[in-house]
């Protein structure tokens, strides 16, 4: 419905778009499209890649103000499961590793091997995998 009713994206949302690499107004133009749906604009932005750079990305123009009651949070909440990342100078040279949480730890999966992780490091991610959480 915010598609509808206009207004901000939600935070998180734009947070968790941006994350994954998108700029804030690409997040926030691509969540007004697909009405606050988190995996649907996630969608619609890997699915115009080519396009990102020459996005109109102005604001809707404000919609009249609501008279129906407020509407309850329903935001996706998500929890991150798994960061994959490259170890390397350049994708020809390295190789990728991935760290998993398991029963609230950490784990580095590297090639044939299998350790502990104490403090990932979760910023370098390259590909980040979440799961739903309510």
């Amino acid at each position: 419905l915010f598609g509808v009713l206009g207004g901000e994206p939600d935070a998180g949302a734009v947070e968790m778009l941006t994350a994954m690499g998108f700029t804030p107004q690409h997040a926030k133009k691509a969540l007004r499209e697909t009405s606050g749906n988190i995996e649907r604009a996630a969608d619609w932005l890997m699915s115009r890649m080519d396009q990102l750079d020459t996005m109109d990305l102005d604001e809707p123009a404000s919609a009249p103000a609501a008279t129906a009651a407020p509407l309850e949070d329903h935001s996706p909440k998500y929890e991150l499961l798994a960061s994959i990342s490259h170890i390397g100078p350049n994708t020809s040279c390295g190789h990728y590793v991935c760290h998993i949480k398991k029963d609230g730890r950490w784990a580095i999966f590297n090639d044939r091997k299998v350790a502990v992780s104490e403090e990932p490091p979760l910023d370098l991610g390259f590909i980040y995998i979440y799961k739903s959480v309510g």
